[in-house]
């Protein structure tokens, strides 16, 4: 298996996802802001190619993105860059970014915290969220439920063709369930195709954890967090999946 999220899968990874609704995903992140706020900055860990952060930053909020991925970093980078001094990107592994910088507002989407698949890598995670949160600030992340998750019968799989001559991308993809590990587990296989020769090859297998109501308000209790509610996320992609999806948001105390 190859590194995740390489320049292949970036590339391609807004087409991947071109049925998400991220304008109603970012509503209802601003709906949470509104109510629970004041919100005026927002860091979002794990941002991939910023397509949150550009509406964010388009609806008047100062926006900094963070992704260890240089190619999903480099192409958030670029779509932020109409926003000025408003949006930045930065490269770096979330546990490298400097503490104490008081945003209003921490978010981490696409499941960046169902990626840690121990108790102490996903307090890691939140303590470095909680480090650049303001006190009474916010952390909004989304996750698998676990209870849903769990009534899938069956694993899902199929192909993608992503044409664009003279290149085509084909993706396999198969997703199932793991109870006794507790994670789903998502595999990827792309081939790109040029001019009738195959130019790339990549493998890529996620490991998502899911997480119960509680076990969530218990990690977060411990990484100095109080969780506020869960709600079921606006803009998850059509599919077997789909309602899988919880957003929840809890304050730093």
């Amino acid at each position: 298996m190859t590194a995740l999220f390489g320049s292949l899968h970036a590339g391609y990874y807004d087409r991947f996802h071109q049925q998400k609704d991220y304008r109603a995903e970012t509503s209802q992140l601003q709906a949470v802001f509104d109510r629970e706020g004041p919100v005026r900055s927002v860091l979002d860990l794990g941002c991939g190619t910023g397509r949150h952060l550009d509406l964010l930053a388009e609806a008047g909020y100062e926006v900094v993105g963070a992704d260890r991925s240089p190619p999903m970093a480099a192409l958030a980078r670029q779509r932020l860059a109409r926003h000025g001094s408003r949006a930045r990107v930065v490269t770096t592994d979330i546990a490298d970014l400097p503490g104490g910088q008081g945003f209003d507002a921490t978010m981490m989407m696409f499941s960046l915290i169902g990626y840690q698949l121990d108790d102490p890598a996903v307090l890691s995670l939140l303590a470095a969220a909680h480090r650049q949160l303001r006190p009474g600030g916010l952390l909004v992340f989304d996750h698998i439920d676990a209870a849903a998750a769990l009534r899938q019968e069956h694993p899902s799989a199929g192909v993608a063709v992503l044409a664009e001559a003279p290149a085509v991308l084909l993706c396999a993809y198969s997703t199932g369930v793991d109870a006794d590990q507790g994670v789903v587990d998502l595999r990827l296989r792309m081939w790109l195709i040029d001019d009738d020769r195959l130019a790339e090859h990549v493998d890529e297998r996620h490991l998502l954890r899911f997480f119960l109501r509680r076990e969530l308000a218990a990690l977060l209790h411990l990484a100095g967090f109080a969780l506020l509610d869960v709600a079921p996320l606006a803009g998850a992609l059509p599919g077997p999946a789909h309602d899988w999806f919880r957003l929840a948001w809890a304050r730093r105390i």
